[in-house]
């Protein structure tokens, strides 16, 4: 089963925003955040603060959204953005050992609030998150899982 996810990207001062598509989300804002690729849109405008996403369960369909949310007016971005993120928080940021990692962090199986009780989840997702960077640094392709990002309640 493939995952993918549609994600939107904002600057500090939230002038500029970009709309990209991956298959590992942690993975692409972490190259986002790290300016991995020079002279790209996002690093001239410092697009670091992903705002926004969805995950698809196909990948093809997660691109015919990117190209649907591409042709929607500024206005019509922030309309979508509001009602899942009114604050526009950053819901994939802080740092372990200078790498990204998300605010929160549930599956399927957590609670509703997005938070995990005992932080298990939490120390969960970082095992996974450095074991994605260790593919990464390794330039294998990072397998695909079912870890949601939720950032509702974001602090």
């Amino acid at each position: 089963m493939k995952c993918a996810f549609v994600y939107i990207l904002t600057n500090k001062n939230k002038t500029t925003l970009y709309i990209g598509v991956t298959n590992d989300l942690v993975r692409r804002i972490y190259e986002h955040k790290n300016h991995v690729i020079k002279n790209s849109f996002t690093d001239r405008y410092n697009l670091e603060y992903c705002i926004y996403y969805e995950e698809f369960q196909d990948f093809d369909l997660a691109i015919q959204r990117e190209k649907e949310l591409k042709k929607w007016s500024r206005q019509k971005k922030e309309d979508l953005i509001n009602k899942k993120n009114p604050e526009w928080k950053e819901l994939i940021g802080g740092t372990d050992n200078g790498k990204q990692i998300p605010h929160y962090v549930r599956d399927d199986n957590s609670s509703a609030s997005g938070k995990e009780e005992s932080g298990d989840g939490v120390a969960a997702f970082l095992s996974l998150y450095k074991e994605k960077a260790r593919h990464f640094e390794r330039s294998e392709k990072p397998v695909c899982n079912n870890t949601v990002l939720d950032c509702r309640n974001g602090q």
